[in-house]
């Protein structure tokens, strides 16, 4: 499991699709809204970290596993006598790394541009919110891939799952407003309770940060579980 995780994390700090999405898109909002809006700018930290950490451990993961199902990779897996769940927690760990070191890239990004002082606990405390929750929608991403057969169904059904995970949160706009059924929809979604951690977390609110990390861990488990059984080694 740790040359799964060691090569995994070494092919993953190549990708594109990790500098683009997770690294150059949020530098250049948290830079937009800095500009334009900057009496607002401080608030959408948060958001910016989860969207960030999201968009990687999820849209970026599932496009890798479908590429690496396609070229019969998985199937090597029969080869060896590594069980199937020491595999995908391997690779699933190192994906996990990389959002971590990218979410505090992106939140020194901000420190820098907005001047914030942030304690140092803070930013430990935001640790194991980011390692669940990137871990769950990693493990989320490998059960959407294996329901598809090419990229072009991937980012649709993607779409269908993340754009509303996205809108019925707290990102970027306020639910206090909201009709009812959107409001209800954010209780059970991961990502909101994602980003209430992260928002917890920054705020020294231990209280919603443990409830925060309860029930992104019951996702974590959720997760881990529906991908094992859905896991797809190949097409035929």
């Amino acid at each position: 499991m740790k040359t799964v995780f060691m090569l995994n994390l070494k092919s993953s700090m190549k990708d594109m699709y990790l500098l683009f999405w997770s690294i150059l898109m949020p530098f250049a909002a948290i830079v937009a809204l800095r500009m334009f809006v900057p009496s607002y700018s401080e608030n959408y930290i948060d958001g910016l970290i989860a969207v960030s950490v999201f968009f990687y451990s999820f849209m970026t993961t599932a496009f890798v596993s479908l590429s690496q199902r396609k070229r019969g990779v998985y199937n090597l897996l029969h080869a060896t006598p590594m069980p199937l769940w020491k595999y995908i927690v391997g690779v699933a760990s190192s994906w996990s790394l990389i959002a971590i070191i990218l979410s505090y890239i992106v939140l020194l990004f901000c420190i820098v541009i907005n001047q914030l002082n942030l304690s140092l606990m803070a930013l430990l405390f935001m640790t194991p919110i980011i390692l669940v929750a990137s871990l769950s929608f990693v493990f989320l991403s490998f059960f959407v891939s294996s329901l598809v057969k090419n990229e072009g169904h991937l980012s649709m059904t993607a779409n269908l799952l993340m754009i509303p995970m996205l809108l019925c949160s707290n990102a970027f706009f306020t639910m206090e407003k909201a009709p009812n059924l959107i409001q209800y929809i954010s209780v059970v979604n991961p990502f909101e309770w994602f980003l209430n951690g992260i928002k917890a977390a920054l705020l020294n609110n231990f209280s919603i940060w443990g409830q925060s990390l309860l029930v992104l861990i019951g996702c974590f488990a959720l997760s881990l579980i529906i991908s094992l059984k859905s896991f797809k080694y190949s097409d035929r």
